[in-house]
C-alpha cells in the first residue's frame, strides 16, 4: 500500500506517456524519459565536444577518418560499407563519438548523400548510422535538415527486408522531436511522409510485425507535430488499417494503435461509428486484461475513454460487452498487481474516465461505488470497490464538479463506515487509500472540516507500525465523526507524546507529517503548547531545524514561534534549547518561506538584548548569504526594539554596530535591501520614543532624506514610512525639526505620486511633519489637502488615519478661509472623511483623526455667495450623516464632543434625517445626553440638546424611553435648567452670533422655501434649544414636568420673561422675539395641577400678563397659552389671580387673528398638545367665574370687547368672538349691560349689522340685542330706535337663526310704547308674517309674540296687517288646524284675538274658518291656550254671522264648562262671550241652562 501511495503522490494528472520501448525487438534503445530540449542538448553537445578536443582515445580522429573515407569518390562500395560499419560501431560504443560526428561539418551531408545514391548495402548502413545520430536532438535536427526523408522513404519502399527495417528504424528515430519540433513538422508535411506510411501499413511489408511496430510508432510521434496529420490519415484510410492491426499486431504495435485511435476519435467523432462497426470495442476491452503489457492496457483504456466520450452508442456497447467490470478492474489493477510508473497511472485514470463517461459523470461513478460497498458479497469485492473509489477520487476535478458535484461529507462517512476490525487488513488498507485520495483532492477536501489534519493522519497511518497505526486510526475516526477537535481526537497529551515519538527515528516523510500535525495543534489549541513542552518536544524540534526537510524546518519554526508566544516560561525553554543558532541558520540558508518564519520566530523568541545574536545578524547583513536581507532586517528590528538606549548609543557595541549598519545599507546598490532597511528602521523608531529623541534619529534622517529622489517606488514608500516614524517626536527633538523642514517639498511631491503606496506613506510623513509649528505655517493648505483626500479615498486604514490627521493638524491653527473651503469642496474632502469614518469600524485612532478634521471643517464659513461652507455638503448628502452618528455611542468623551459639534451644524438643514440617524443608532441618545450633562462647553451642551430635539422630531417616544432607561433624564433636565441659569447670569456665556445661526433648528423645511423665516418661531437657536428640549420632555413625559419644576425651571423662566420685559420697557433695548419659547414651556408645565399650586407659579402670573403686552405675536400667543393652562387647570383662586393681573386686556388683544397669520403658532400648539386659541379659552373660562363676570375685570374688558365690533382687517374673527363674550357677560347682569350701552354697544351693533354679516355672527349680534333690550332702561335709550331698522333688515335678509333672534329682540323692543308706535315698527309686520308662514315652530312662536306685542291695543296696526297680507289669517287657521303643539296654537289663538278686533278682518272667510279649530281648542287642558281661544271667540261673536257659526259648532257647552276653577280672567272672558251668544238665541240659553 505504501508503494502504491508513493507512486500516486509522485505522479501528476495528465502526464504524457513515454514512447514504446523497442529495445527488445528493434535492437534500438529508446530513452524512457522525455527527450531533452534542443537547447539543453546543444549545451551538452558543446560541453562534451569541448571536453573531448584533446581526443585521448583517438575517437575524433577515427570519426574524421571514416568520414573522409566516405567522402572519397574513389572509395569502393566495400570500403564505404566498411567505413559505415566502423562509424556505427564508434557511435554505439564510444561516448564522445556522437559529439565528434556532430562537430564534423560534412558528416551528415555525406551520410545523406550515400543514403540517396549508394548501393543497397551502403544505403542500409547509412540509414543505420543516421538513426544512431538521432539520439542527440541537435544531430536529429541536422539529419532532418540534411534531406534524409525522401531517400529513407525510398529505402522503405524497396524490396529489401533489411533495407525496410533500417529505414523504419531511422524514420522512427528522426520523428521523435515531439510537439515542439516545428522544423520537423514542416518537413514531414512537405515530404508527404504520413500518407506513405499509412499506405505501407495498409499494403503490408514482408518484414511484418517489426516494421509495423516501427511505423505505427513513427505515426504516433508525428501525430502531435505534423501539419495536416489527421486529415491525411483519414484520407489514407488509417482507421481501417488501425482496426485491422489491432487484432494482429504485437503488444507495442497495439499500444501505438490504441493511442492513435484515441486521438483520432477525439479529432473526429465520426470515426467512432467505424470503430463500432468493426467490433473493435471487444478487442479494446480484451486488451485491458492483465495478460497484456502495461502500455497496451493503458492505451486501450485511453481509446475506450475517447470512444465513450464521443459516442453515445459506444457507451451502450461497452456496457453490453461487460465493459464496466473490466474498467473497474483496470482502475484497481495498479494496486492489486503492484504496478508502478506512468502507465499504471494512465491505466487507472483512463479507465476511470471511461467509467465516468458511461455512467454520466465522475460523480455518478463515485456515488455508485459508494452505494455498492453495502452490497459487496466478499472482502475481496469490497477491497476492489474501494480501490476503484480511490481512483475516482484521485482524478475528480473541477470539470466533474461542474457536471455534478459530489458531497465529500457523504463520501467520507461511507469510507469511515468501512473501518471494521473483523474485516481483512486489505479492506482497511484500501479504505485508507481511498481516504488519502479524498483528502488529497483539492476540490473535495476544502469542503471537509479538518481536511489537512485528516490528510496528515492518513499519511502517518500508511507509514506507522501496527500499534501506532491503531492509535492513529482511532484519532482519524474520532475526527471524521466530529467527536471533537484534533486535540481531543488525538486524546490530548497522549497524542502529542505519540507524535513527538515519531520525530526522531522516523523517515523524512513520516517526520514531515508528524511535525505538520504538531504545527496544526499548536495553531489551534493552547493546551497543546504546554503538552509539547512537557513531552520533551522542544529539543527534537530544534534538531529538525538543523537536519529536517525544508517543509519540516518551516513547520518546526512555526511551532516554536507559537510556543514562545504562549508563555514566557516556554519561551525561556526554547531559548535554552539553543534554538537561536538553528533559527539563524534557517534565516541564512532556508527557503524564502523558511526565512520569513525564522525571522518571525526570532521576533517572538528574543525578548531581551542578546549581543551575540545581534552580532550574528549584523554579520549576515554584510555577508554574501543570504542574498536577501529582508528577514535578517526583520529579526534585527525586533531585537533592537528591546535593546537599552545606552547600548544603542555606545560606539562599538553590538547594537550600535547593528543600527549603524542598517543606516549604512540605506545606500546599498540593491533596491530590496535599501527599502527593507528603511522599513526596519521605521519599525524601530515607531516603537521607541527614546531613540526618536536621540542623535541616532538625526543621523538616520540625513540618510533617509537622500532616498527621496530615487526612482524606485518601493524605496520611496519605505523611506517616507521611516520619515513618518522619526517625525513622531519632531516637537521634542529640535535637531530633527531643523533638518526635517527641508523634507517638506520632496514629501509634497511624493504625496502627489501616481503610485498610491508612495503617496500614502508620504502623506503619513507629512502628517507627522506638520506637528512642527513652523512647517505647518509654511505649508500651503491646498498642497496637503488634495493628496490627503486621495489617500483618504483609496489608501489603507493606516494611511487614511494619517491623511485625516494631516488635514486636522494643518487646519488646527488656521482660519478656514475661502481658498481652503473651495479646495475642500472641490476635492470632496468632507464626504471622504465621513466614508473613512464609516470604514474605521471602531478604531479609536482613526475615528479620532477623522472627527478632528471634520470638527475643524465644520467651523468653516462660506464668506461669499458662491462658496458654500465645507460642512454644507453633509446637508446635501444626508445619507453620509450616519457614520458620524454611529461614532458617538462607544467613543471617548473628547470624540463624542467632536461628533456632536459636527452634527449640531446639520440640525438646521437636515433635522429629520439627522434625527432618524440619532434615534436609530443604538446607545446614541444616552451618550449625547451624557455629554450635554457633563461637558463644560456651551457648544457641546447646546449641540447635544439640538441633536436630541432632532431625534424627538422623529420619535419622541424613543428619546424619552432611552433617557429613562439610562437614568439620565433627570440629570439632563437639571443640566439644561442650570444652563439657562448661567445664560441669565452671564451674558458672555451665550454663543456668538455666528454660532447662534449655525447651531439651530429650522422648524420649517427650508427658510427660503416655506416663506416662514421672517417669523420669530421659524428658527430655534442658542439657549432656547435647551428650553425647547425641556418642552419636548415635559410634553411627552408627565414625570418630567415635576422634575423640571423641582429643578427651578419656573423661577428661571419667569426671571427670563421679566428681564426681557424690563429691558424692552427701556427705550435703548429691542424686544427679544424668542422669549415666547419660555412661555411655551410654562404653558406645558401649567397643565399639571401640582405645578400650578406651587408658589413660583403664582409669581409667574404678573410676568405673563406683562408678556401679553409684547409687540411680538409669538410672545403674546404663548403667554396666552400659559394663562390658558393656568385658567383651565387652576383653582378658583388661581383664576382670580389671573383676573386681577390684568391679563384679560392682553387676551382680548389676541382675539380674532386670522389663522393664516398665526399658522406657525397653531402648528406649535398642535405639536405640544396645547389649545389652538388660548385667548378665547382663557377669557371664556375666566368669565364663567361669577365674581369675575360681575366684577371690575369684566367692566374693564367690556369697552375693549365693544371696540372689537368695529371691522379690523388683520383680526377678522374678533367681532364674532367679542359678541360671544359680550353675550356671556350680559346675561343676568344689568350692570354689565349698562357698561356696554355706555360703551356704545347699541350703535356698534346697529352699524355692525348693517355690514351684511354671516349667519352665526348675525345671530350673535341679534341675541345680544335681545338680551340688552330685555332691560326697560335700555329700551328707552335713544340708540334703540336705530336698532329697529337693522332688526327688520335681519328679518328680511338674515339667516334663519338670526331672524329668530331678531324677532325675539323686536318683541322686547315693542314693549316700549314709543318704539311700538313709531313708523319704523310697521316695517316689521311683513317679515314677521313671512316668518309665521314659513318658519319653524320656535320662529313662529317668536313672530307671533312680536306681532302680538306690536298689534295689541292698536287697531291701526291690525289694519296695517290686513292691508299687507289679507290671507295671513289663513296661516293662523292652518296653524290652528295642524298637529303642531298646543302652545303654538295658543299663541296663534292669541294673535287671532288681536286681529279679530278689526271688523274687516273678522268679516273675511278666513276668520270664519278659524271658528272650528278655535272651538276644538276649548276642550284641551292647556289653560293659556283656552284663554286665548276664548278671547278670540269673544271678538268673533261680535259679528252676528260668526256668532251663529260659533254656536253652531257647539262652543256654548265647552265655554260653560270652563267657568269652573279659579281663573277669573278666563271666567270674565267666557262670560262676555256667553252673553253675546245668548242674546236673541234661546237655544244657546237652553244649552247654558242644561249645562248648569
Amino acid at each position: 500500500m505504501a508503494a502504491t501511495l508513493a507512486w500516486r503522490l509522485s505522479a501528476t494528472n495528465g502526464s504524457s506517456l513515454a514512447t514504446t520501448d523497442l529495445e527488445k525487438n528493434g535492437n534500438l534503445k529508446i530513452q524512457d524519459s522525455e527527450p531533452p530540449t534542443p537547447r539543453s542538448v546543444m549545451k551538452m553537445g558543446v560541453r562534451d565536444r569541448t571536453g573531448s578536443m584533446e581526443d585521448p582515445d583517438g575517437t575524433l580522429a577515427s570519426v574524421a577518418q571514416c568520414i573522409e573515407q566516405l567522402r572519397r569518390s574513389s572509395s569502393s562500395v566495400q570500403e564505404k560499407e566498411h567505413a559505415l560499419r566502423q562509424l556505427r560501431e564508434l557511435v554505439e560504443t564510444r561516448e564522445n563519438a556522437l559529439s565528434a560526428v556532430g562537430s564534423h561539418s560534412q558528416a551528415v551531408p555525406v551520410l545523406v548523400s550515400l543514403l540517396r545514391s549508394g548501393s543497397l548495402g551502403v544505403k542500409i548502413q547509412a540509414a543505420t548510422v543516421l538513426g544512431s545520430l538521432c539520439k542527440e536532438n541537435e544531430l536529429r535536427v541536422k539529419v532532418l535538415l540534411g534531406g534524409c526523408i525522401p531517400p529513407l522513404l525510398g529505402l522503405l519502399k524497396s524490396s529489401s527486408e533489411e533495407g525496410q527495417i533500417a529505414a523504419a528504424k531511422t524514420i522512427y528515430a528522426v520523428s521523435q522531436g515531439g510537439a515542439k519540433d516545428h522544423v520537423g513538422s514542416k518537413i514531414f508535411s512537405t515530404e508527404g511522409v504520413v500518407p506513405v506510411l499509412w499506405e505501407l501499413l495498409r499494403n503490408g511489408l514482408k518484414t511484418g510485425k517489426l516494421v509495423d511496430n516501427l511505423l505505427t510508432g513513427a505515426l504516433r510521434n508525428l501525430s502531435s507535430s505534423t501539419e495536416g496529420f489527421w486529415s491525411a490519415t483519414i484520407q489514407a484510410g488509417g482507421v481501417d488499417v488501425l482496426v485491422k492491426l489491432l487484432t494482429t499486431g504485437q503488444s507495442d504495435t497495439q499500444a501505438n494503435i490504441c493511442f492513435l485511435l484515441a486521438c483520432m476519435m477525439m479529432e473526429d467523432e465520426s470515426i467512432c461509428s467505424k470503430v463500432l462497426a468493426a467490433e473493435a470495442t471487444k478487442q479494446l476491452l480484451k486488451l485491458l486484461g492483465p495478460g497484456n503489457e502495461a502500455s497496451v492496457r493503458a492505451e486501450a483504456a485511453g481509446a475506450l475513454k475517447s470512444l465513450s466520450a464521443q459516442c453515445k452508442d459506444a457507451r451502450q456497447e461497452i456496457a453490453k460487452s461487460n465493459g464496466i467490470p473490466a474498467l473497474i478492474n483496470a482502475t484497481i489493477a495498479p494496486s492489486k498487481e503492484f504496478m508502478q510508473g506512468e502507465y499504471a497511472q494512465a491505466l487507472q485514470e483512463h479507465a476511470m474516465c471511461a467509467l465516468a463517461n458511461i455512467s454520466g459523470g465522475l460523480s455518478f461513478v463515485i456515488s455508485s461505488l459508494g452505494q455498492s460497498l453495502e452490497s459487496c458479497s466478499s472482502p475481496a469485492q469490497t477491497a476492489d470497490t474501494l480501490g476503484a473509489l480511490a481512483s475516482a477520487l484521485m482524478i475528480y476535478d473541477s470539470k466533474a464538479e461542474s457536471t455534478r458535484a459530489s458531497d465529500p461529507v457523504v463520501i467520507e462517512q461511507t469510507l469511515v463506515n468501512q473501518f471494521n476490525p473483523h474485516l481483512p487488513y486489505l479492506v482497511q488498507e484500501r479504505t485508507i487509500e481511498a481516504l488519502a485520495s479524498l483528502y488529497g483532492n483539492a476540490i473535495l477536501s476544502v469542503k471537509l472540516a479538518n481536511s489537512e489534519a485528516k490528510r496528515l493522519l492518513v499519511g502517518l497511518i500508511t507509514m506507522a507500525t501496527n500499534e501506532v497505526q491503531d492509535e492513529l486510526v482511532r484519532a482519524l475516526l474520532a475526527l471524521c465523526n466530529n467527536e471533537g477537535s484534533l486535540w481531543r481526537s488525538l486524546q490530548g497529551r497522549e497524542g502529542v507524546q505519540l507524535l513527538i515519538s515519531l520525530l526522531g527515528l522516523s523517515s523524512e516523510q513520516q517526520q514531515e507529517c508528524a511535525v505538520a500535525l504538531l504545527c496544526l495543534l499548536s495553531n489551534e489549541n493552547d493546551e497543546s503548547k504546554w503538552a509539547i513542552t512537557a513531552a520533551g518536544g522542544i529539543p527534537p524540534l530544534v534538531q529538525i531545524l538543523e537536519t529536517g526537510s525544508a517543509k519540516a524546518k518551516e513547520d518546526s519554526a512555526t511551532i516554536l514561534r507559537n510556543l514562545c508566544n504562549h508563555s514566557e516560561d516556554i519561551r525561556a525553554c526554547v531559548e535554552s534549547a539553543d534554538a537561536v543558532p538553528a533559527l539563524l541558520w534557517l534565516l541564512k540558508n532556508g527557503s524564502l518561506n523558511g526565512k520569513e518564519i525564522a525571522a518571525k520566530t526570532l521576533n517572538h523568541l528574543i525578548h531581551k538584548s542578546d549581543t551575540a545574536t545581534i552580532s550574528q545578524l549584523t554579520a549576515l547583513l554584510t555577508s554574501d548569504l543570504p542574498e536577501s536581507k529582508v528577514y535578517v532586517l526583520d529579526a534585527l528590528r525586533s531585537m533592537l526594539s528591546v535593546v537599552h538606549l545606552s547600548d544603542v548609543l555606545r560606539e562599538g557595541s553590538a547594537a550600535n554596530d547593528a543600527i549603524e549598519t542598517m543606516i549604512k545599507i540605506l545606500s546599498s546598490t540593491k533596491e530590496e535591501t535599501q527599502a527593507k532597511s528603511a522599513s526596519a528602521l521605521a519599525g524601530i523608531f515607531e516603537t521607541r520614543k527614546d531613540l526618536r529623541e536621540s542623535s541616532i534619529s538625526v543621523k538616520t534622517l540625513w540618510s533617509v532624506m537622500k532616498l527621496l529622489n530615487v526612482e524606485s517606488e518601493n524605496i520611496l514608500a519605505e523611506s517616507s514610512h521611516c520619515l513618518a516614524s522619526i517625525f513622531l517626536s519632531i516637537k521634542e527633538n529640535r535637531d530633527v525639526a531643523a533638518v526635517a523642514r527641508d523634507a517638506l517639498s520632496p514629501l509634497i511631491a511624493l504625496a502627489n505620486s501616481s503610485t498610491l503606496e508612495v503617496a500614502e506613506q508620504a502623506t503619513c510623513a507629512l502628517a507627522n511633519l506638520i506637528l512642527d509649528g513652523e512647517v505647518s505655517k509654511k505649508a500651503i493648505p491646498n498642497e496637503i489637502i488634495v493628496p490627503a483626500t486621495r489617500v483618504l479615498r483609496e489608501g489603507t486604514i493606516s494611511g487614511k488615519t494619517h491623511a485625516a490627521a494631516a488635514i486636522a493638524r494643518l487646519l488646527h491653527s488656521r482660519r478656514i478661509d475661502n481658498s481652503i473651503t473651495d479646495c475642500v469642496n472641490h476635492t470632496g474632502t468632507v464626504l471622504t472623511l465621513v466614508s473613512f469614518l464609516e470604514s474605521a469600524s471602531g478604531r479609536s485612532a482613526a475615528t479620532s483623526e477623522a472627527l478632528a478634521a471634520l470638527a475643524i471643517l465644520s467651523r468653516s464659513e462660506g464668506a461669499s455667495g458662491h462658496i458654500k461652507p465645507a460642512w454644507a455638503v453633509l446637508a446635501e448628502f444626508p445619507n453620509h450623516i450616519s457614520p458620524i452618528v454611529l461614532s458617538i455611542a462607544d467613543a471617548t468623551p473628547l470624540l463624542q464632543d467632536k461628533a456632536i459639534e459636527i452634527l449640531s451644524r446639520l440640525c438646521r438643514d437636515q433635522p429629520f434625517v439627522l434625527g432618524n440617524a440619532v434615534a436609530s443608532a443604538s446607545g446614541c441618545i444616552p451618550s449625547v445626553a451624557r455629554r450635554a450633562i457633563d461637558s463644560t462647553s456651551p457648544k457641546v451642551k447646546i449641540g447635544g440638546a439640538a441633536l436630541l430635539i432632532c431625534a424627538a422630531k422623529v420619535s419622541h417616544q424613543r428619546v424619552v424611553e432611552d433617557l429613562n432607561q439610562s437614568n439620565s433624564c433627570s440629570h439632563l433636565i437639571q443640566s439644561l435648567v442650570t444652563m439657562l441659569c448661567s445664560a441669565d447670569t452671564s451674558p458672555s456665556g451665550n454663543l456668538v452670533d455666528d454660532d447662534r445661526e449655525v447651531i439651530s433648528i429650522y422648524r420649517h423645511a427650508k427658510e427660503g422655501e416655506s416663506g416662514e423665516s421672517h417669523k420669530a418661531t421659524a428658527v430655534i437657536y442658542d439657549y432656547n434649544l435647551a428650553v425647547w428640549l425641556l418642552s419636548v420632555l415635559a410634553c411627552h413625559d408627565e414625570k418630567s414636568k415635576i422634575v423640571i419644576m423641582e429643578a427651578g425651571a419656573v423661577e428661571v423662566l419667569t426671571n427670563r420673561i421679566s428681564s426681557c420685559y424690563l429691558q424692552y420697557s427701556q427705550s435703548d433695548f429691542s424686544e427679544d422675539s424668542s422669549i415666547w419659547i419660555c412661555a411655551l414651556l410654562l404653558a406645558i408645565l401649567f397643565q399639571d395641577r401640582d405645578i400650578i399650586r406651587a408658589h413660583a407659579t403664582m409669581k409667574s402670573i404678573p410676568a405673563l400678563a406683562n408678556l401679553l403686552k409684547s409687540e411680538e405675536s409669538a410672545n403674546r400667543y404663548f403667554a396666552a397659552q400659559a394663562i390658558a393652562s393656568l385658567v383651565c387647570n387652576g383653582s378658583r383662586g388661581t383664576l382670580l389671580s389671573v383676573a386681577n393681573s390684568g391679563a384679560a386686556g392682553g387676551l382680548i388683544s389676541l382675539l380674532g387673528c386670522a389663522d393664516g397669520d398665526i399658522s406657525d403658532l397653531l402648528e406649535l400648539s398642535e405639536e405640544f398638545a396645547l389649545v389652538c386659541y388660548p385667548d378665547q379659552v382663557a377669557l371664556e373660562r375666566l368669565f364663567r367665574v361669577e365674581d369675575i363676570r360681575v366684577g371690575a375685570t369684566s367692566r374693564k374688558a367690556i369697552p375693549a370687547l365693544v371696540d372689537l365690533l368695529k371691522p379690523i382687517p388683520d383680526r377678522p374673527g374678533a367681532p364674532f368672538l367679542a359678541l360671544g363674550l359680550l353675550n356671556q357677560l350680559a346675561k343676568d347682569c344689568p350692570p354689565n349691560k349698562t357698561v356696554m350701552v355706555e360703551s356704545g354697544i347699541l350703535e356698534a351693533l346697529t352699524k355692525y349689522l348693517s355690514l351684511g354679516l354671516q349667519d352665526a355672527t348675525e345671530e350673535a349680534a341679534t341675541d345680544l340685542l335681545g338680551i340688552l333690550f330685555s332691560s326697560a332702561e335700555i329700551r328707552r335709550h335713544e340708540a334703540a330706535f336705530g336698532a329697529v331698522s337693522q332688526l327688520v333688515a335681519v328679518l328680511r335678509l338674515g339667516g334663519r337663526a338670526a331672524r329668530y333672534s331678531a324677532a325675539k329682540a323686536l318683541e322686547s323692543l315693542f314693549s316700549a310704547d314709543h318704539i311700538r308706535n313709531a313708523d319704523t315698527a310697521r316695517q316689521a309686520v311683513q317679515p314677521l308674517v313671512e316668518i309665521l308662514n314659513t318658519g319653524l315652530e320656535k320662529e313662529q312662536h317668536a313672530a307671533i309674540a312680536a306681532l302680538v306685542r306690536l298689534l295689541s291695543e292698536n287697531p291701526s296696526r291690525a289694519l296695517a296687517f290686513a292691508d299687507v297680507e289679507m290671507n295671513a289669517v289663513d296661516v293662523l287657521c292652518r296653524i290652528l288646524s295642524s298637529n303642531c303643539s298646543t302652545g303654538l296654537k295658543g299663541d296663534a289663538a292669541e294673535l287671532c284675538g288681536v286681529l279679530f278686533g278689526n271688523t274687516r278682518i273678522r268679516s273675511t272667510m278666513a276668520a270664519a274658518r278659524c271658528v272650528e279649530p278655535l272651538v276644538s281648542l276649548l276642550v284641551t287642558e292647556f289653560s293659556p291656550a283656552q284663554y286665548s281661544v276664548v278671547c278670540a271667540l269673544d271678538k268673533l261673536v261680535d259679528d252676528e254671522q260668526l256668532a251663529e257659526l260659533v254656536a253652531a259648532h257647539g262652543a256654548v257647552i265647552p265655554l260653560v264648562g270652563l267657568l269652573y276653577g279659579g281663573n277669573y280672567m278666563l271666567h270674565e272672558a267666557i262670560s262676555r262671550a256667553l252673553v253675546k251668544l245668548g242674546k236673541d238665541r234661546p237655544a244657546c240659553k237652553m244649552e247654558m241652562n242644561i249645562d248648569q
